[in-house]
């Protein structure tokens, strides 16, 4: 009977102890992500093109609280394309910097906010003269391909679980030609440089992503 009374004792403070010990979160700890995105896509000379990406990064967290810390947060690598009929988006970004949040509502359940703001080169690649259908005229039909750069702003909110995570991407930019053309068109409106035209284009992007922090 004994031996019953002292297995039940044990047993009691070793569940007591388990209870009582600090779940420990994952989702407030700094580490490298990795994360795959699915989307649309669209530009002036483009419209609901579908293509996903890669995006690589790291964050940081500051602050005690146990429900809410700010941080700060990189992208390493952004790449993506999104692809309609015969045209060709491509996206891509090197050290992005942002601002991340995370709010952790029960330990390793949460949600997550972010912004990014970074350099952006996009590449429109056409091979149905696309561009004369918004208005270019040109004489040479290499120049229908737009390769270009701005500023890209990239908030996005997520769910996070643990190391996973699920939610939306935004991407807001607007891009400006690299190559100087003798160009005239309607739309949008052009920058002028030493009587010369730079095309530009903005390009909006939404995407549904899934990735892990490490």
């Amino acid at each position: 009977m004994k031996k019953i009374i002292t297995l039940l004792a044990i047993c009691m403070f070793v569940r007591v102890n388990a209870q009582v010990e600090e779940v420990e979160s994952k989702l407030i700890k700094n580490g490298f992500y990795v994360e795959t995105f699915v989307g649309t896509a669209t530009t002036d000379f483009t419209d609901s093109s579908v293509g996903g990406g890669l995006k690589l990064g790291n964050v940081w967290y500051f602050g005690e609280s146990d429900f809410w810390r700010p941080g700060f947060k990189t992208v390493w690598f952004r790449g993506a394309a999104y692809f309609n009929n015969d045209e060709v988006t491509v996206q891509a970004s090197i050290l992005n910097v942002g601002f991340a949040n995370i709010i952790e509502f029960k330990p390793n359940i949460g949600l997550e906010a972010n912004i990014n703001i970074g350099y952006n080169i996009v590449i429109i690649n056409s091979d149905d003269y696309g561009y004369y259908n918004n208005g270019y005229n040109s004489n040479n039909n290499y120049y229908d391909d737009f390769t270009g750069g701005g500023v890209m702003i990239n908030p996005e909110i997520k769910f996070r679980y643990n190391v996973l995570s699920i939610g939306l991407d935004f991407v807001f930019s607007n891009v400006t030609d690299y190559n100087d053309y003798n160009y005239y068109y309607n739309n949008p409106d052009p920058i002028y440089l030493d009587g010369y035209i730079k095309r530009k284009t903005g390009l909006t992007a939404i995407n549904f992503t899934i990735g892990a922090k490490f």
